[in-house]
């Protein structure tokens, strides 16, 4: 951060907690202001988070750091919800963010900015994470129902809402039970003033919680056959995390009056085949007309044409996941070591046992990373390595090892000797032994 767009943040930063302040001394004297955005403490705790994580996605707000509390807040507010919007490709379907805008409560907007600065890269470099509203963790992968939202049913008025899916008991819904934001952690003035090694300690159980969640709700089988509706007719930029919003935009227009909205909302019922309504779309003069309209649009911004049916059979993390499982089948010890990056090892013992399910939901692809590194695998989706606790601090460099890094927390001194105790080769030589019930043993060590 220059020293200019420091000052900037620094001026914003002071309004938001000033207002932070001022709205609690008024709730502890049990005085009710007027209603207003100025007044909403929520508003002002979560989009002030949200300016803290991320600044750069507030421009407007940084070139004029001395607006007013009034037009901060709007300007605050109307810039997230704006983003949102332009990432649903159905009409009223929710955005999640990977990672929560309230994850660590006030710790960001009331820490000095250097400190928080490299908090922030700390926790990059450990997860892979990015909190805030950048496109890293708001995007159109974070298009979910209501129901594997939230539990609920979507808006009224809302294809969601018609489709009147009954809510299943036993789903792993983003916001459920047990969910951990660490938003208490701005109130303890010791942890404002501590060290970013400090904060990233306290901060990293809610970022790798969050992580996990994301990557297990995608990869259920409800998730998955939504997705495919889009997938299968041609639109499989709706899985790409790197779309961008404007792309979005324009399928969500062209669709918007087709039954693909619809085949998408009924698709979360798994007695639901949405296959032949996809087929037919396909068939039709609509699909053509669809894709048409989108890569109309797409020219006139100058930006390339779809890329057409079966983009992605499934979203990256899925395909992952997928792809994972497999090379744990064919190299067990590699699997093992991915394992240990993710700190999850019973997924490795159920990928072993070809249970696909348990895996993803047990470790949120974490099981296959390790095998897909002895691999040499090159395409590795970014997505997936932002989602998998610790891909990232792994800092893969794709061939036969990892780097010094990587290395470092995995301990792969440790697994190698382990490695070479049960094959008599290292994890970093192959290995084509079948797997046996020690192998399952030593992926649980």
């Amino acid at each position: 951060m220059d020293r200019e767009t420091k000052r900037a943040y620094q001026l914003v930063q002071k309004t938001i907690v000033d207002n932070i302040d001022r709205l609690q001394a008024l709730q502890k004297a049990k005085v009710k202001p007027p209603s207003a955005d100025v007044n909403d403490l929520k508003k002002w705790r979560r989009f002030g988070a949200a300016f803290a994580w991320d600044p750069s996605v507030f421009q407007d707000v940084l070139e004029k750091p001395y607006m007013e509390p009034e037009e901060l807040i709007s300007r605050l507010r109307k810039t997230e919800e704006g983003l949102m919007r332009k990432f649903q490709y159905v009409k009223g379907i929710p955005l999640h963010h990977i990672i929560a805008d309230r994850t660590g409560g006030d710790l960001g907007i009331r820490t000095p900015v250097d400190i928080w600065e490299d908090t922030k890269k700390r926790i990059f470099d450990l997860t892979g994470a990015t909190p805030g509203d950048n496109q890293a963790n708001l995007n159109a992968i974070g298009a979910f129902d209501e129901l594997w939202h939230q539990g609920r049913q979507g808006a009224k008025g809302t294809v969601f809402a018609e489709a009147g899916i009954i809510r299943p008991e036993d789903f792993p819904y983003l916001h459920r039970a047990g969910q951990n934001l660490a938003d208490r952690l701005g109130l303890d003035p010791k942890l404002v003033q501590a060290s970013s090694e400090e904060q990233v300690k306290a901060l990293l159980p809610s970022i790798l919680q969050q992580q996990e969640r994301f990557a297990e709700t995608t990869a259920t089988p409800q998730v998955q056959q939504q997705r495919s509706v889009f997938t299968q007719a041609g639109f499989g930029e709706v899985v790409d995390p790197t779309t961008r919003p404007e792309t979005i935009q324009l399928i969500e227009k062209a669709t918007r009056k087709t039954e693909l909205p619809k085949l998408f909302a009924q698709a979360g019922s798994m007695r639901f085949n949405p296959q032949p309504g996809v087929e037919q779309f396909m068939a039709s003069g609509a699909a053509a007309l669809a894709r048409d309209e989108v890569n109309e649009g797409l020219a006139k911004m100058g930006l390339p044409p779809l890329k057409g049916t079966q983009m992605f059979g499934v979203d990256p993390i899925s395909a992952a996941v997928a792809s994972g499982v497999d090379a744990v089948r064919r190299n067990p010890l590699g699997a093992a070591m991915g394992a240990a990056s993710a700190i999850q090892p019973e997924a490795v013992t159920a990928a072993l046992q070809g249970d696909y399910t348990e895996a993803a939901k047990q470790t949120a692809v974490g099981a296959g990373i390790g095998a897909l590194v002895q691999q040499g695998v090159k395409n590795i989706a970014p997505a997936v390595m932002r989602l998998v606790p610790r891909a990232g601090s792994m800092a893969l460099s794709v061939g036969a090892r990892l780097n010094p890094v990587g290395a470092a927390y995995t301990g792969l001194e440790l697994i190698d000797a382990g490695a070479k105790g049960i094959t008599g080769k290292g994890i970093f030589e192959p290995s084509d032994k079948p797997v046996t019930e020690e192998d399952l043993d030593f992926a649980t060590l």
